[in-house]
């Protein structure tokens, strides 16, 4: 019987980006911005490929119901399910319901350090959790079965306190002049509950927070879920166990891990959009007519006309009358 190399598949996988990376590189050596574009497009379509249907892979912009916008975001996972999008401009630029959404993440093409990239996109992710209103889903079920447990938490059996927390991730398809003195010192110049929940660099390891307990090491995906003198960050190359892999797929296949965790794990409710449209649904009473449904007629205003009466017609039934009415 045939089995399938998942360790080949995400070393092929990783390999469409760094190839990408490379060729951009050719074609924009000195457009830093032009060649992060081409990679963050591959980077998509790998999500869009493997993800399951119910989940929209976009790019763009998060709107919540009081209008509050977040600064662009190159990775969006939304439901496919419920309302993806709420709009897209005529400049193409889309606005996604932060209700609505799973995962975001940052795409790197090549880490530099003098752009403080892990900073960059920390501020983002505190824009969001401070600005932003998206309530955080109680799980009732989560220490198990209570009085205030509800059925569908029980169903659901979400092992996380909340059922839709936010998943944030960033990607380097090289690490480029990253060393763990600069890495630490961007870890360190952020709060851990404003970075994300992983990051990884193709070429170097991966990036995560987590404790030490009886077990190991136990992986946090919400840092700020939890309290943060238990967890510390760490960087781990995962060389793997198969020959077919590479330490590159392997990174990105534990991303994808990550990520389909998370997924399987959430649950959104479908956002309300009365208040996204709320600000123009307002009009005056003495503005507003009434039409007067009209008395009699079809109501159309005009009255109903009596079609005539055939001559045929009009003879049978003269027959029918002068015959006393005894047959048609």
């Amino acid at each position: 019987m045939a089995k399938l190399d998942i360790s080949k598949l995400f070393h092929d996988s990783a390999k469409a980006l760094t190839d990408a990376r490379e060729r951009c590189i050719q074609v924009h050596p000195t457009d830093i911005r032009a060649a992060g574009n081409e990679v963050e497009i591959t980077v998509r379509d790998f999500f869009q490929r493997m993800l399951p249907h119910r989940f929209h892979v976009t790019h763009g912009h998060l709107i919540d119901q009081n209008g509050t916008v977040s600064p662009q975001i190159d990775l969006i996972i939304s439901d496919n399910t419920g309302l993806p999008s709420l709009l897209t401009a005529s400049d193409g630029t889309k606005y996604i319901p932060v209700e609505s959404v799973f995962a975001i993440a940052e795409i790197k093409s090549t880490y530099y350090r003098s752009q403080r990239p892990i900073s960059g996109f920390s501020k983002t992710l505190k824009m969001i959790r401070e600005d932003m209103a998206r309530p955080l889903l109680l799980n009732t079920a989560h220490d198990g079965l209570q009085d205030t447990s509800t059925m569908r938490d029980l169903m659901l059996g979400c092992p996380h306190k909340y059922l839709n927390p936010l998943f944030s991730f960033m990607v380097f398809v090289n690490d480029g002049d990253m060393a763990d003195n600069i890495l630490d010192s961007e870890l360190q110049e952020n709060l851990d509950a404003d970075l994300p929940g992983m990051m990884i660099a193709l070429n170097r390891g991966v990036i995560f927070y987590c404790r030490q307990n009886d077990q190991g090491l136990s992986f946090e995906k919400y840092p700020s879920h939890v309290a943060p003198e238990e967890y510390s960050w760490r960087i781990s190359p995962l060389s793997g166990g198969s020959e077919s892999g590479s330490l590159e797929g392997n990174h990105l296949g534990m991303l994808y891990y990550a990520l389909i965790s998370h997924l399987n794990q959430s649950f959104l409710e479908p956002p309300d959009v009365r208040p996204y449209f709320s600000s123009m649904l307002i009009g005056r009473k003495s503005t507003t007519r009434e039409f007067k449904k009209p008395q009699s007629g079809r109501g159309d205003g005009i009255a109903p006309v009596t079609p005539p009466t055939p001559p045929d017609m009009r003879v049978r039934i003269r027959r029918f009358l002068s015959d006393g009415g005894d047959r048609p």
